[in-house]
């Protein structure tokens, strides 16, 4: 942290004049840390270390591969046994596509909602790697929004009352979860969305009934609720207060009806949406809704919504296996018993590279989703691992989605087609739980932190002095975000001033004492690449063709450190709007990072798992050798430049090519009171 406790990220969007992006991600990283405190973590991130240092070894990657072989259990069998059993015989769903009564009545005697809820609470008391191996097989079987509902209700809903709430709150709604009963948390809004720091629904004390009075209308109606449904459990994040800074969190029991009276209303619909559309999805309407003063949970929402959320992004990487391995499965069916040209489909290389791509990619998730719970069942950091699990996991259940189509044709798309009920999960797995785009920029974030406040500081601490004068920043046109020629000719009182700072700063000369130290140790690396893998001790566990793969993605991962020092140097305060790079950057990690965690996961298992390990590793790496970084700074500014130029244009109207085009009312609009 930086002065004040600010991030150097935080502090980099202030000096660059971006004050309400400032303010939103210095909340959001305090709440961030709050959680991290909450959670004890006492070990650093596995992606930093493999960036920066000390190289974890690689047992420690491959642990969550043999935690998952031991975590097999009979309650997950018979959950999923009975589930499958409605299935077939045609009771899982309802006419209208939901789930039915009669599937969660029969898996809830099997106390599927309770599945992480300890004993004592009427739960199972199983861990997260059982449940994760649950969920995917759920998916995998075609009852994928099964999965999703428990997965909801175990890392979101009984997570944050084991995590925050009371003895009394525990005693009361935990045996409730596990009975069944669905939970929801209700957080985004019509207003605002999911930017957790900005919502407007908000309560107000009723001192003569002891209790809160919830106000959630028009705007700050919660919206895009998952599981929230008539007679549930809700908990819900709202403002303590009209307007003010605190944003509490409260569980409520939800009315088994709409209400509308002279003291207070309460409303559901569904939120009319495609996604997860076979459980519930839906807007929420409150007006001096009674909450009792007992139900609240005495923590930031926002923290608590950072605490659970690592949990979220474990299973719906599982979930994603799941699917994955469900169309891979009905694409080689289809291949194998379908004649194309010359023979069964299957016969052909470009299917089976389809085919090798649905598997590689479920393989991969499932690697991620064990090796993020074994990381933090053993008290890692899951800075940069989480975010990489999820947006990994998420677009590569796309990209299996595409392939999948490619190979069944026509009759993927088949309403009865089980592929067709996952479809529009699949497509909302790349927003939910943060949208990957996002995630991969703030996994960048995370995992440089301690990297750019200890030797990267001094630049920024110089271009913020040089963009203040008496003590007040300088107009927005004459702000300085980096030092090069092109500054110096415009500025060259101040880029001197500020030069000649930097000169005089010790965290300069830190800063040069990292590269040479740095440097120094890339010697033996560079030596050691004389020395055929198949000698290394390193790999002694790993199969013949997996390791190649495995020394490549650890080189490669080391080399991100420097690819994330030229950009520093090359952008300096310019950085915190270069969101192409840091996206470009981020990507290539992930798919490193993805790549290890598949070998030594699969290094565990069999040569079949090991084979597809192979082929996806080759895929990944003709993906990986695309992604230039610093060698295509030039390319990636030409893109910049063309990007600003679009943007404008369809900002200000201006863009020929859609000017003419009737607009559509938005779906519950944001700008309508």
């Amino acid at each position: 942290m930086g002065k004040n406790g600010q991030s150097a990220a935080t502090e980099a969007l202030a000096a660059a004049g971006d004050h309400l992006q400032a303010a939103d991600v210095g909340a959001l990283d305090s709440a961030m840390s709050d959680a991290m405190k909450k959670l004890n973590v006492t070990k650093s991130s596995l992606v930093e270390r493999l960036i920066y240092g000390p190289q974890p070894d690689l047992s420690e990657i491959s642990a969550g591969s043999v935690e998952m072989q031991n975590a097999k259990t009979k309650e997950a069998d018979e959950i999923l046994e009975t589930a499958l059993n409605l299935l077939e015989s045609g009771q899982a769903f309802e006419a209208d596509g939901k789930l039915s009564n009669t599937l969660r009545e029969e898996v809830s005697k099997k106390n599927a909602y309770g599945f992480t809820v300890p004993a004592e609470y009427n739960g199972l008391g199983l861990n997260y790697n059982q449940l994760a191996i649950m969920e995917e097989s759920l998916a995998a079987n075609g009852i994928g929004a099964l999965a999703v509902e428990i997965s909801g209700q175990l890392t979101i809903g009984s997570s944050s009352l084991l995590g925050y709430g009371d003895d009394r709150q525990k005693s009361i709604f935990l045996p409730m979860i596990s009975g069944g009963r669905i939970t929801s948390f209700a957080l985004t809004e019509v207003g605002v969305g999911v930017n957790a720091k900005k919502i407007q629904a908000y309560v107000e004390k009723d001192e003569e009934n002891n209790c809160y009075r919830l106000f959630a209308e028009g705007a700050a109606n919660k919206h895009y609720i998952t599981s929230a449904i008539y007679g549930g459990i809700m908990a819900i994040a709202a403002r303590i207060g009209k307007g003010g800074k605190k944003i509490g969190l409260f569980i409520i029991e939800l009315p088994e009806g709409d209400i509308s009276n002279d003291e207070y209303s309460f409303n559901i619909v569904s939120s009319n949406s495609d996604a997860f559309k076979s459980i519930y999805n839906t807007r929420i309407t409150f007006s001096n809704f009674p909450i009792p003063v007992e139900n609240e949970i005495k923590a930031d929402g926002v923290e608590v919504l950072f605490y659970c959320l690592r949990m979220g992004r474990c299973m719906l990487t599982a979930m994603c296996a799941g699917y994955q391995r469900m169309m891979a499965s009905d694409s080689v069916n289809y291949a194998i018993k379908r004649l194309g040209v010359g023979g069964p489909i299957i016969k052909h290389e470009l299917p089976r590279l389809r085919i090798g791509k649905m598997l590689g990619g479920a393989l991969t998730s499932q690697a991620l989703s064990h090796l993020s719970l074994n990381q933090d069942k053993n008290g890692v950091d899951l800075a940069g691992l989480r975010d990489i699990s999820k947006s990994f996991a998420a677009s590569s259940a796309l990209e299996s989605l595409i392939s999948c189509e490619r190979v069944i044709g026509g009759r993927s798309f088949d309403r009865s087609s089980r592929v067709t009920e996952a479809r529009a999960n699949i497509h909302v797995f790349g927003i939910v739980e943060g949208e990957n785009d996002l995630i991969l920029m703030g996994m960048i974030k995370d995992i440089t932190s301690n990297f750019t406040k200890d030797n990267v500081a001094s630049m920024l601490s110089v271009l913020q002095e040089a963009n203040m004068k008496n003590g007040e920043p300088v107009e927005k046109d004459e702000r300085i975000l980096k030092i090069d020629l092109k500054t110096f000719m415009k500025y060259p009182g101040r880029c001197t001033t500020a030069t000649l700072k930097l000169l005089a700063k010790p965290g300069f000369y830190k800063l040069i004492s990292w590269i040479i130290g740095n440097g120094l140790k890339e010697i033996p690396h560079l030596l050691g690449r004389l020395v055929p893998v198949s000698m290394k001790s390193r790999y002694d566990e790993i199969p013949a063709d997996l390791k190649p793969y495995v020394q490549y993605a650890e080189r490669n991962l080391r080399k991100c450190k420097w690819l994330y020092l030229g950009m520093s140097l090359y952008y300096q305060l310019e950085q915190t709007g270069a969101q192409v790079p840091i996206h470009r950057l981020g990507k290539k990690i992930e798919l490193l990072v993805a790549m290890l965690a598949l070998c030594a996961h699969a290094s565990k298992i069999d040569k079949s798992q090991q084979s597809i390990a192979a082929l996806y590793s080759e895929i990944l790496k003709v993906e990986i050798e695309g992604i230039q970084v610093l060698k295509g700074l030039s390319s990636t500014e030409n893109l910049r430049r063309f990007l600003k130029e679009v943007g404008d244009d369809a900002q200000n109207g201006t863009s020929t090519l859609i000017k003419d085009v009737k607009l559509e009312p938005f779906a519950h609009d944001w700008q309508i009171k």
